[in-house]
C-alpha cells in the first residue's frame, strides 16, 4: 500500500471524527440517563449507512475504470474543490463559535429528537445525520484511485468508520467494561468537547482545507 495515500486516509479519518455535528450529538447523548444503549444503537445506524455508501461508492469510480492521465485532472479537482469548502465552513465554525451563546427558553427541535430514548429514532438518527461529509468523499476517492485490491478497499474503508466513529466507540467499550471510571471520565471529556469542539473542528477544517488546496495546485501543474 502507498504510505503517502496511507497517511492521509489518517489525517482524513482523524479530521472526521472531530466533525461538530457528530459531537455535539455524543454531546448530547452522554448527558442522558442510559449513554451506552444511545451510542450502541446511534453508532449501528451511523455504520450502517457509512459502510454502505462508502463500498459502493469506491465500486462505482472502480467501474469508472478512470485513466491514469485523467486520474490528476480529477485528483485536482477533488483537492480544490473540497478544500476551498473545508475552509468557508471551517471559518463559519470558528466565527460562530467565538460569538456568546444565547440561552435559549426551549431546546431546539434537534434537541429534543435526540434525548428521545427511542432505539430505533436514535438508529434512524445514526443513519441520516452521518451522510458522507467531506473528508469521508475525498477518502473514498484515496481508495478507489489508490490501485489498492477489492480486499484492502473493504478494509481500508472499515478502519476509516472505525476512525470517524472513535468519539463514539471509545464512551460505549469504556460503559460496557468500566463504567464507573467510564462516567467520571466522560464526565470530563463531555465537558472539555462542549468548551472546545466547535474550535477544534474549525481549525481542523481550515488547517486541512488549506493543505488540500496546495494539493490540488500541485496536482493541476
Amino acid at each position: 500500500m502507498p504510505l503517502n495515500t496511507l497517511l492521509e486516509l489518517l489525517l482524513l479519518a482523524i479530521a472526521s471524527a472531530f466533525y461538530p455535528l457528530l459531537l455535539a450529538v455524543v454531546i448530547i447523548f452522554l448527558g442522558r440517563p442510559h449513554p451506552k444503549m444511545l451510542l450502541l444503537y446511534f453508532l449501528a445506524g451511523a455504520l450502517l449507512v457509512s459502510i454502505s455508501i462508502g463500498i459502493t461508492a469506491v465500486n462505482v469510480l472502480d467501474a469508472a475504470d478512470i485513466g491514469s492521465s485523467a486520474r490528476g485532472t480529477v485528483n485536482a479537482a477533488f483537492y480544490l474543490v473540497i478544500g476551498t469548502a473545508a475552509v468557508i465552513i471551517g471559518a463559519h465554525f470558528l466565527r460562530t463559535a467565538a460569538k456568546p451563546k444565547k440561552d435559549s427558553p426551549k431546546p431546539s427541535m434537534t434537541q429534543r429528537v435526540l434525548t428521545k430514548d427511542s432505539s430505533w429514532l436514535v438508529f434512524a438518527l445514526g443513519m441520516l445525520l452521518n451522510l458522507p461529509g467531506l473528508w469521508y468523499l475525498l477518502g473514498l476517492k484515496n481508495i478507489a484511485l489508490g490501485d489498492f485490491s477489492k480486499t484492502e478497499e473493504v478494509l481500508l474503508i472499515l478502519g476509516f468508520n472505525v476512525i470517524m466513529f472513535a468519539f463514539v466507540e471509545i464512551p460505549l467499550v469504556g460503559y460496557t467494561f468500566a463504567p464507573d471510571w467510564s462516567r467520571r471520565l466522560v464526565n470530563r471529556l463531555n465537558a472539555w468537547l462542549h468548551r472546545n469542539g466547535r474550535h477544534l473542528g474549525g481549525w481542523i477544517a481550515v488547517a486541512l482545507g488549506i493543505y488540500l488546496i496546495t494539493r490540488g495546485i500541485i496536482a493541476a501543474l
